[in-house]
């Protein structure tokens, strides 16, 4: 336009006015013209070839809670003791089985070997519901061995023996330190082994050649160790364990005919088995719970539904109408969001960081979803301490049930992220939390093609 200006001005008799006043009329023209790219056409249009973009959330959907299967909690990075009694979901008592092998092989305890004690030591890593509580440790030697290449789940039941050889209750002190060895050592609990009973220390004492030879071969002598807790009547808490930790051992100390004050050392490493057992106890939990997921009442999770780790409680969402959105004819989903909001905050047992989400097939099993592919951004699934709750974008699941709707339809299966590790529970609004419409929802952004 401003090339346009000067050539016209060149051309404009500057003592003729009419000429000049001709010049801007021209350029006023020229200008008039010009049109946004984007609008061409845009008049002659059909309006039924028009794209438009909306949103829903009233599409149905709810959901209910139920029990989960067992779930395989061999071979874990961290391993769980203690016990809550929480007032929702009832009671829950975690420990562990672990095996020990030979910090040395051939190890020789000498002539005149005299026991003085047998210490388990377990490094701290973590801890959930109160800090402050009471932690019972039952520890039993293991009377079944386990084997790392097996798979185990969290109700297994091996036979122990029947001396309780801790029988020894703490308060966790993640910050203190202790002198062990002359070596100064934090986040760590020592249960000592031989306080009501010397016979496992004297069984590993007197360990013959052969046994000492291998770990193979101590692992066939000595099975391992049971480490329980027991239930509490009042709130309670769980202590988190690293096995792996080097801090984590077995040590008997000992004397002989040469020398007093010596040990050695049963560790635990990647050759060694571990396997994490939790029980569920839920004759003390709340009514409605004992309703909604005992005795079945899936009505119930119009209100409310609940979700527990340490392989305690599921939720199974339903949309059993999606399908009526191939009716609107062809549309493409923009997105799709699942909201997961709280039903209230609970200052006492802190929810999940994250949430599993995953596709109920035809033989009821669980299927990745493809939203999942797109990556933890995009999929989402984090706890928002903000909202109080949860969300998922799950846009490809949804156009592929609008897309087909031959393909079974069961609903999504909603589970504690790491659940075999993580005791984390929560309390979510039903679809018809009374007459609050913050419940759980879809809500679907789509465009009509």
């Amino acid at each position: 336009m401003t090339r346009l200006l000067e050539r016209i001005r060149g051309k404009v008799n500057q003592n003729n006015p009419f000429k000049y006043l001709l010049s801007i009329l021209i350029i006023f023209t020229v200008a008039s013209c010009a049109k946004d790219p984007g609008q061409i056409g845009y008049v002659i249009q059909p309006e039924d070839s028009k794209l438009n973009v909306a949103f829903n959330d009233s599409t149905s959907i709810y959901a209910y809670s139920r029990f989960s299967d067992s779930i395989q909690t061999s071979h874990m990075a961290l391993s769980a003791l203690g016990s809550l009694n929480d007032p929702v979901f009832g009671n829950t008592v975690a420990g562990f089985y672990t095996q020990f092998v030979l910090s040395a092989p051939a190890h020789n305890f000498g002539e005149g070997k005299t026991l003085d004690s047998l210490v388990l030591q377990l490094r701290y890593a973590d801890s959930y519901g109160d800090t402050n509580a009471i932690i019972y440790a039952h520890t039993y030697e293991m009377m079944e061995s386990i084997s790392r290449d097996s798979i185990y789940y969290s109700t297994l039941q091996l036979p122990i023996g029947s001396t309780d050889y801790s029988d020894q209750s703490f308060i966790p002190r993640f910050n203190d330190s202790i002198i062990v060895d002359g070596d100064t050592i934090n986040s760590v609990i020592r249960l000592n082994l031989t306080g009501f009973d010397a016979s496992l220390g004297e069984k590993l004492l007197n360990a013959s050649e052969e046994d000492m030879e291998s770990s193979e071969n101590f692992k066939e002598f000595f099975n391992g160790l049971f480490i329980q807790s027991q239930p509490v009547n009042y709130d309670g808490g769980l202590i988190y364990f690293s096995l792996s930790s080097s801090d984590t051992k077995l040590t008997l100390y000992y004397s002989n005919d040469d020398a007093d004050s010596l040990s050695y050392d049963y560790i635990i490493t990647t050759a060694t088995a571990n396997v994490s057992k939790y029980e569920h106890n839920r004759n003390n939990a709340e009514f409605s719970f004992r309703e909604q997921v005992v005795n079945g009442d899936t009505i119930l999770g119009q209100e409310k539904f609940y979700l527990q780790g340490f392989g305690g409680i599921e939720t199974v969402i339903r949309m059993p109408h999606i399908n009526k959105w191939a009716i609107r004819g062809n549309v493409a989903i923009n997105e799709a969001k699942l909201l997961l909001p709280g039903y209230g905050d609970d200052n006492f047992f802190s929810p999940p960081t994250r949430l599993a989400l995953y596709k109920i097939g035809a033989d009821s099993s669980f299927y990745t979803l493809t939203d999942e592919f797109e990556g933890d951004t995009y999929f989402d699934g984090n706890y928002n301490s903000i909202t109080n709750s949860y969300e998922f974008r799950i846009t490809r699941y949804i156009q592929s049930l609008i897309n087909d709707t031959t393909q079974p339809n069961n609903g999504l299966g909603l589970f504690v992220s790491g659940e075999p590790v993580n005791a984390n529970r929560f309390i979510f609004k039903g679809n018809q939390f009374g007459s609050d419409t913050t419940g759980i929802k879809l809500e679907i952004l789509f465009t009509d093609l």
